[in-house]
């Protein structure tokens, strides 16, 4: 008589499931982290361009540019009044740098070993 051999490989199947589970989580939970890494890098370039295209009507006017980068980065949900809001400026006819800086928190840092990431973004627009 031929034997069954499936009574023996009755756990294998939840084994196999025991191990890809975890990984596959793991995977899926790095590809948000990206994505919200991403969405916020997007979120402060265009915070910093708008607070660039202010800073070409008051290129002395540090707060005003800061105040509009918070200000428009959180139509978005991201909140930058952690972030480091830095203008320079040379005078009329030369550029205004708004450069937003912070520090990204990610939800697989303890895994990953670091909690956050640094974020940096810059926009140059030329004063009038």
């Amino acid at each position: 008589m031929l034997q069954d051999k499936r009574p023996r490989e009755v756990g294998a199947s939840l084994l196999e499931t025991a191990i890809i589970v975890p990984l596959l989580l793991l995977i899926l939970a790095g590809v948000v982290d990206v994505g919200r890494a991403y969405h916020t890098y997007i979120t402060m370039l265009n915070a910093a361009r708008e607070g660039a295209r202010v800073g070409v009507n008051y290129p002395w006017d540090t707060g005003r540019i800061c105040t509009t980068v918070v200000n428009e980065a959180s139509t978005s949900g991201v909140d930058l009044s952690t972030a480091t809001c830095s203008v320079t400026q040379s005078g009329s006819g030369n550029p205004v740098r708004v450069t937003v800086q912070m520090n990204f928190s990610l939800v697989m840092g303890g895994v990953l070993g670091s909690g956050s990431i640094p974020l940096q973004a810059t926009a140059v627009f030329r004063a009038r």
